[in-house]
């Protein structure tokens, strides 16, 4: 009873990247933390989870990162490091986007038009 070990995370997320949460866009980051467990019970730390799928509401996609050898290990943190920084510029180039098209008076959306 007092021997078993809390499986523990480094980040455990789901999110969803839409207000309206029947929208089925998603992203969810699981990454097991296997500081603790040890050396012996390979299997344990081994295949412990790691995931990253993301969903925008038509179509999935999930990684994967494998860590079986210090080759793979390597690959797959150049692959979440690749990940992170398009993500990132994305981001950046979208906050400009959104600022300069916040500023344009001469647009005008259906939704915010008043009909007489």
């Amino acid at each position: 009873m007092g021997s078993e070990i809390t499986v523990r995370y480094h980040v455990r997320r789901r999110e969803f990247l839409s207000e309206n949460p029947t929208s089925g866009e998603f992203i969810i980051g699981v990454v097991q933390d296997t500081r603790e467990i040890s050396d012996e019970d390979e299997n344990a730390w081994k295949w412990a989870a790691i995931q990253l799928e993301l969903g925008d509401g038509c179509r999935q996609v999930w990684f994967e990162f494998d860590m079986g050898n210090r080759e793979e290990r390597a690959n797959s943190l150049r692959k979440i490091n690749s990940i992170a920084g398009v993500v990132n510029q994305v981001r950046k180039a979208i906050e400009l986007e959104v600022e300069s098209r916040n500023t344009r008076p001469h647009v005008m959306y259906l939704d915010e038009v008043a009909v007489a």
